[in-house]
């Protein structure tokens, strides 16, 4: 599987017009391009704000200045946007203890990678049977209330420290829904009333909503030719959006894509009650079979394939974003990395040290995205010193916006002469703290940026109550990276 190109045909945004530099005045420049943007087959014209460079010099001295693609020294960016199914906090916190820190951990020597998970607020399942070796029923899997109750916790408590801490940045719609007779549904509008209600309490506010599961769960939306999801209609009794997308919710997942990366992954939904929302990519699947039959590669199993060292030196080759779909814990017997599962993930964690391939939390890939293709900046060269000038995001979606610094983080422009270079937000200077200027890349250029988010590598296991730490899955001998489980090992193991 490779990163492909884009065709004719898809819904895929086209690149960036050549830059065209039109001399207003003999102190003026004036930078016009235009992007085109298509969702479902309805085009929409994203056309940028010209962005005005005003200098007391020759319109050559910052001609130069140009946004990079990606954060400096990084030629692609990548995260793992993993779905809720089967997690149990067991589950849960032995993959991001591994994941997340540079602990030592029952899996190996933490990776340190900074990648996030979704969660559940209800479980309104009928499937049979254990999503874990200790015997925990589907019914009981991670979720904030305790099954269908509104005020029951389950999980809540350890939810709220990981969605804080930054373990969780995306609602898997609002609960596992799913029923063995798809023509059966125990999902209703409360439940989105109690949790928005939530949300707003303790600061849960997250803006990624990952459709679930199967034609039962009515609340999904975000895909206006389906049949079965009923969460954008108004008329209908299982109408959420109204309450969803004022809570925040502002990028959506609905539809299976078989492209390892794109050029871009945001593309504008019109959801049916004239709400305006991003749609997202993920990969999902290797296309289809022979029979037409989708072949899904969003298992633990195949994380080795999925992070294939082809996979990754195309990515980064082709400047490309990639937003890998996954279901870390979704395995009900079997630890998810081991062999070249887990081979693959040090492989991304080399490739993210090697300062090749940022990975991040899709919150921060999709939040950066927008303000890199969507920043209207001016340049003005004083007293020797040029100065760029963030003016806005002109969201064409959610409307423009004078951004702050944190949706700024990692943005980079090209510049001949970086010390001789200011970054300012509107007429503000950013401070210089937060402020990076790079020595010359691959292209022969130098550039200045905001600073990029820092690590956080902490264990926010620690930061639960005693009882909900786990002592078994909290600590772990030093063992070397990676240690390979063999596939017999299970999540009752230890």
């Amino acid at each position: 599987m490779c990163v492909r190109r884009a065709r004719r045909d898809d819904h895929r945004p086209r690149r960036f017009r050549p830059w065209i530099l039109r001399v207003v005045t003999t102190a003026t420049l004036t930078a016009v391009f235009t992007q085109t943007s298509t969702a479902r087959g309805d085009e929409v014209d994203v056309t940028l704000p010209s962005r005005l460079v005003s200098s007391d010099q020759t319109p050559a001295s910052v001609a130069t200045v140009t946004l990079r693609k990606f954060p400096y020294p990084y030629r692609a960016m990548l995260s793992i946007a993993s779905d809720a199914d089967g997690l149990t906090l067991s589950k849960f916190m032995l993959i991001h203890r591994y994941l997340n820190t540079d602990e030592h951990t029952l899996l190996g020597k933490g990776l340190g990678l900074d990648i996030a998970d979704s969660y559940f607020f209800f479980i309104g399942t009928d499937r049979p049977g254990f999503c874990d070796s200790y015997g925990t029923r589907w019914a009981d899997q991670m979720s904030y209330f305790s099954r269908l109750s509104t005020t029951d916790l389950h999980n809540a408590k350890a939810i709220q420290v990981f969605v804080h801490g930054g373990w969780i940045d995306s609602l898997h719609s609002l609960g596992d829904f799913s029923m063995q007779n798809e023509k059966n549904t125990r999902f209703a509008r409360r439940f989105a009333v109690t949790a928005v209600n939530e949300m707003k309490v303790n600061r849960l506010a997250l803006d990624i909503w990952i459709n679930h599961g199967n034609r039962s769960n009515v609340g999904n939306f975000g895909d206006p030719e389906s049949t079965y999801q009923k969460g954008d209609l108004s008329e209908s009794k299982y109408y959420v959006s109204d309450l969803m997308v004022p809570a925040g919710i502002h990028f959506i997942w609905t539809r299976r894509d078989s492209d390892f990366g794109r050029k871009a992954m945001l593309y504008p939904i019109v959801l049916r009650d004239g709400r305006r929302v991003w749609g997202f990519y993920r990969f999902t699947d290797d296309g289809y079979s022979d029979k037409g039959q989708v072949l899904w590669n969003w298992s633990p199993l195949k994380l080795g394939e999925q992070l294939s060292a082809v996979h990754l030196q195309e990515l980064e080759k082709s400047g490309s974003y990639s937003i890998i779909a996954q279901h870390l814990g979704g395995d009900a017997a079997k630890l998810p990395f081991y062999g070249d599962n887990l081979e693959g993930l040090v492989r991304l964690m080399r490739e993210y040290r090697a300062g090749r391939l940022l990975v991040t939390r899709t919150s921060r890939l999709l939040h950066y995205e927008l303000a890199q293709r969507f920043l209207q900046y001016s340049v003005d060269v004083k007293g020797g010193r040029v100065g760029i000038h963030a003016r806005e995001i002109a969201d064409p979606v959610l409307g423009h916006h004078v951004p702050t610094l944190a949706e700024l983080r990692g943005i980079t422009f090209y510049t001949a002469h970086p010390a001789r270079t200011d970054l300012y937000i509107g007429n503000t200077l950013v401070a210089p703290t937060e402020t990076v200027r790079n020595p010359r890349d691959q292209t022969g250029s130098a550039s200045i940026g905001v600073r990029w988010w820092p690590a956080q590598t902490g264990d926010l296991t620690h930061v639960l109550p005693e009882k909900l730490q786990m002592p078994s899955h909290r600590t772990g001998p030093p063992t070397p990276m990676p240690r390979v489980w063999q596939e017999d090992s299970s999540w009752g193991s230890n």
